[in-house]
């Protein structure tokens, strides 16, 4: 797979009106009363396909961890105080399906289009699936994004969510554009690849990869950390939710054959080849 663009956008929280006027200044779709949610995932597919002429059997993918999340708690906090009434924007922004719909209404976009999520390896699914259906012809390009809101305005969020590291949650939108054709391309895919155990994963790591870059889970596994060269890999202090599209975004930005190791909390583990 090939990369035509991307788009990389990390902001601390941020408020919902910053983010609709942007988007305003460069599309006429109507998200007034939208969800920060769906505003980020439509303002950076909008920027990710600006210079793109885009085909007919597009593949829209959207990975995203959290989801709506600030509209959720929102929405719990409106319906556990007493004389509130939860209007009817309130449930449909709580609704995270919505999203894909929203960005091929923007692009004009006829193809399929969906919503992903998978505990902690929401963007790494999602980019191994749009592979798969590429490689059988289910769809000409991909276009795919990690989207994820700031948790920093959701009350004791640590105690539902787990963190490797303590590293402050953006709001992010980071998005990539591929296909099989290399012409003028930015970079190449070369291989994904899903492992049960980090023995397994090692077995298979070569020794002339240029960078490394680690997800927060990976970043603290001594079993790997300890088998890498510590002055390959990528020390990002930037950090959101569906942290693998950035970390695949910051390889992009250095020469020579890399790699992305993936972990979940549950000891599985993703890499992603590419070539710059």
């Amino acid at each position: 797979m090939y990369i035509h663009s991307t788009y990389k956008l990390i902001n601390s929280s941020k408020a919902v009106k910053e983010y609709r006027k942007e988007l305003k200044e460069i599309s006429k779709i109507n998200l007034r009363r939208s969800s920060k949610f769906n505003i980020l995932a439509v303002l950076g597919a909008l920027r990710a396909t600006k210079e793109i002429k885009l085909r007919e059997n597009l593949g829209i993918y959207v990975a995203s961890e959290y989801g709506p999340i600030n509209d959720v708690y929102k929405l719990m906090q409106t319906i556990n105080e007493e004389n509130n009434i939860v209007m009817p924007f309130d449930f449909l922004n709580v609704n995270s399906n919505n999203v894909s719909f929203y960005v091929s209404q923007a692009l004009n976009a006829k193809g399929k289009n969906m919503l992903l999520t998978s505990q902690y390896l929401s963007f790494e699914k999602s980019l191994h699936l749009a592979q798969f259906e590429l490689e059988i012809d289910e769809i000409s390009d991909i276009l795919i994004g990690g989207v994820d809101e700031s948790l920093e305005e959701v009350k004791d969020y640590e105690k539902y969510v787990s963190f490797a590291n303590n590293q402050t949650s953006q709001d992010g939108s980071c998005w990539l554009y591929l296909n099989n054709e290399s012409s003028n391309s930015l970079g190449e895919i070369t291989n994904i690849q899903e492992f049960s155990s980090s023995e397994e994963l090692l077995e298979n790591i070569k020794s002339t990869y240029s960078k490394i870059a680690l997800n927060q889970f990976a970043q603290n596994d001594e079993n790997i950390v300890s088998k890498l060269d510590n002055n390959k890999i990528i020390d990002s202090k930037d950090f959101f939710g569906s942290e693998g599209a950035l970390r695949v975004l910051d390889l992009l930005e250095y020469k020579g054959e890399h790699l992305y190791i993936a972990k979940d909390i549950n000891n599985n583990y993703i890499t992603i080849e590419l070539k710059v």
